[in-house]
C-alpha cells in the first residue's frame, strides 16, 4: 500500500494518523509541490490528497480512504472505533463526519482564498464575500460541534475518527494562522487529547508563514 500526501494537508494527516493508529503498514510518498505538480493528475484526477494505492486501486477522496481502512483486519486491543458509526442505527455518527470533512473544505477554500490575495475584480452580484460566509460556517458548525460532543470525545470512551479529523483540522489552522475556536471545553479537551498521542506529534504540520 501508499499513500500520497503533502506535508501541511490536513486530510492527508487524517489518514497518517489513522494508519499509525491501526497499525497499518503502508509507504508514505511525500509531495512537496503546492499544489502538486500535473503528473500527480495520473494518480487522482482531482488533483488532490490524500490518496492512497492499494492492489486493487487507487483510492481517493478522504472519505473512502478512512473507510477502506477501518475495514481492513485488526488487532482486539487497538483503541480506535471499528466504524465510523456507534451501532448501525445511528446514522448521525456519519453526519458527522460528513458534516467535519465539509468544514475542513470551507477552511482550506478560506485560507487558500487569503493566501492567494484574491479579492473583488468586478461587480459583486451574491452580496456576501464568500470568505466571510465560509468563516461564519465554520463558527456555526463548532458550536453546532460542541452541543453534541461526549466529554471524552465524539463518540463515547472511545478514539474516533471524528476525533482524529476535528482534531487535524484545527491544529492545521493553529499552524496555518488560527481560527477562534476556543471556549469550547469540549473540543478543546478532544483537541488536547489527540495532539499528545504519538500517531499526531509524528505526523505535525509544517509551519507556513
Amino acid at each position: 500500500m501508499k499513500l500520497y500526501y503533502t506535508p501541511g494537508s490536513p486530510f492527508a494527516r487524517m489518514i497518517r494518523v489513522l494508519l499509525r493508529e491501526l497499525a497499518i503498514e503502508c509507504a508514505e510518498v511525500k509531495i512537496t509541490e503546492f499544489p502538486p505538480p500535473r503528473s500527480y493528475f495520473d494518480v487522482n484526477p482531482l488533483g488532490q490528497v490524500p490518496a492512497i494505492e492499494a492492489a486493487d486501486g487507487v483510492r481517493f477522496p478522504t472519505r473512502i480512504i478512512i473507510d477502506y481502512l477501518i475495514g481492513q483486519p485488526r488487532r482486539d486491543e487497538l483503541p480506535v472505533a471499528r466504524s465510523v458509526q456507534r451501532n448501525p442505527e445511528y446514522w448521525q455518527d456519519d453526519r458527522l463526519l460528513t458534516v467535519l470533512l465539509g468544514m475542513g473544505d470551507a477552511l482550506v477554500a478560506m485560507k487558500v482564498q487569503g493566501w492567494a490575495g484574491l479579492g473583488p475584480v468586478a461587480e459583486n452580484l451574491l452580496d456576501y464575500d464568500p470568505a466571510e460566509r465560509h468563516a461564519e460556517r465554520v463558527q456555526h458548525t463548532l458550536d453546532w460541534l460542541e452541543s453534541i460532543a461526549e466529554p471524552g470525545g465524539f463518540l463515547p470512551d472511545i478514539l474516533s475518527v471524528q476525533d482524529i479529523a476535528f482534531a487535524c483540522i484545527i491544529l492545521w489552522t493553529g499552524a496555518r494562522g488560527g481560527i477562534p475556536w476556543r471556549g469550547r471545553p469540549k473540543l478543546e479537551g478532544i483537541v488536547g487529547a489527540c495532539a499528545v498521542r504519538p500517531s499526531f506529534r509524528a505526523t505535525e504540520p509544517q509551519p507556513w508563514p
